[in-house]
């Protein structure tokens, strides 16, 4: 298997005065990127995520760790002979040269015959949407299909790792979305190996076998979706990803109470005593009708509704704590800013975090 392999890499900036601590360091990174994967690195601007692919694909130089394709060390190897293939927010054609010899450029630099690259190149713009395209100049194509372009490009040369740096940033959102199944399509049936820099969750979320969180020059959880959304191992993890129900308290005898009291509650789990956060989604807190069993009654006043996608976003104010619930537009009907309302938290859905 051709893995691509992250081992101990590191990078520090220096700072501008000799004396003053170095302004960001990327700590020692250890990863394995599956053949065939579609790997993102998620994380807030500053956190180190295109420093890691810069270093991947041999723009930057490291100041320590290696990095690995199956058996093949490329750690010292200069990067137009890694055989990776880049994608940036910008797609950097050529304004000179028609959209078929953008996409054949990285060809001819390897000696590819003019035909049978140029053939190529014109398969290619088909798997992309831009079949017919390739007479034209980049300055007569939309910013999508410039990016299509781009990704064209980067695929033609069959490469190991396809890396992208928030390719689709600079887009609309309905263009984002557009590209985002195109890529998806394409990775799948070409079965490339990417990995992806973005700092959008739900891109990171649609796209992606696994994800890296980031902060701070650090990886500070690598799973699915599912595995980061349903069990993050840190608060900050949880933060950024969205979940900002995290409540502080102590479990005790098989029993967590908020410091705030907001919440008492058996635990469904057996957790040793000590300090704990409570991180609840918004998902596992909905109105209060029916059964409770395995549930908690909480109160709090309605502080701000918006709609969505089918559904209602919530924030209540319980106490000293702002929580944010999901809820059907029937239930949303039933109640208004200014209102008292009754929740109920499930017990099985949340999870606790002894930090």
């Amino acid at each position: 298997m051709s893995d691509l392999r992250i081992i101990d890499m590191k990078k520090r900036y220096r700072a501008a005065q000799p004396k003053d601590e170095a302004s960001f360091m990327l700590r020692p990174v250890q990863l394995t990127i599956r053949e065939g994967e579609f790997f993102s690195l998620l994380g807030p601007s500053g956190c180190g995520k295109t420093t890691l692919l810069k270093l991947v694909a041999g723009l930057l130089e490291a100041d320590g760790g290696e990095i690995w394709v199956g058996d093949e060390n490329l750690t010292n190897v200069p990067p137009e002979s890694r055989k990776f293939a880049m994608v940036f927010q910008q797609s950097l054609l050529f304004p000179h040269k028609t959209i078929e010899d953008n996409v054949a450029f990285g060809l001819k630099m390897q000696k590819v015959g003019k035909q049978r690259r140029l053939k190529a190149a014109r398969d290619m713009l088909e798997h992309v949407g831009l079949g017919g395209f390739g007479s034209r100049f980049p300055d007569e194509v939309s910013g999508g299909q410039q990016q299509r372009v781009a990704l064209a490009r980067a695929l033609v040369a069959n490469p190991r790792v396809l890396l992208m740096d928030e390719p689709f940033s600079a887009l609309d959102p309905g263009l984002r979305e557009e590209m985002r199944d195109l890529l998806s399509r394409i990775q799948k049936e070409f079965r490339v190996t990417v990995l992806f820099v973005t700092h959008d969750r739900d891109e990171a979320f649609a796209l992606s076998d696994r994800i890296a969180v980031m902060g701070e020059g650090e990886l500070r959880q690598v799973g699915s979706a599912r595995e980061l959304y349903e069990h993050p191992e840190s608060t900050a993890v949880a933060s950024f990803l969205g979940l900002r129900n995290i409540l502080s308290g102590a479990i005790e005898n098989g029993r967590f109470a908020s410091f705030d009291r907001i919440i008492e509650a058996a635990v469904n789990e057996r957790l040793a005593d000590g300090n704990y956060f409570m991180v609840i989604r918004p998902q596992a807190i909905k109105a209060a009708q029916g059964d409770q069993s395995g549930h908690v009654r909480i109160s709090g006043i309605v502080e701000e509704m918006k709609y969505g996608r089918g559904m209602y976003s919530l924030k209540v104010k319980t106490g000293s704590q702002l929580l944010e619930c999901v809820f059907t537009t029937s239930q949303a009907e039933k109640t208004a800013v200014g209102e008292t309302i009754d929740l109920l938290v499930d017990m099985k859905e949340v999870w606790f975090l002894k930090e």
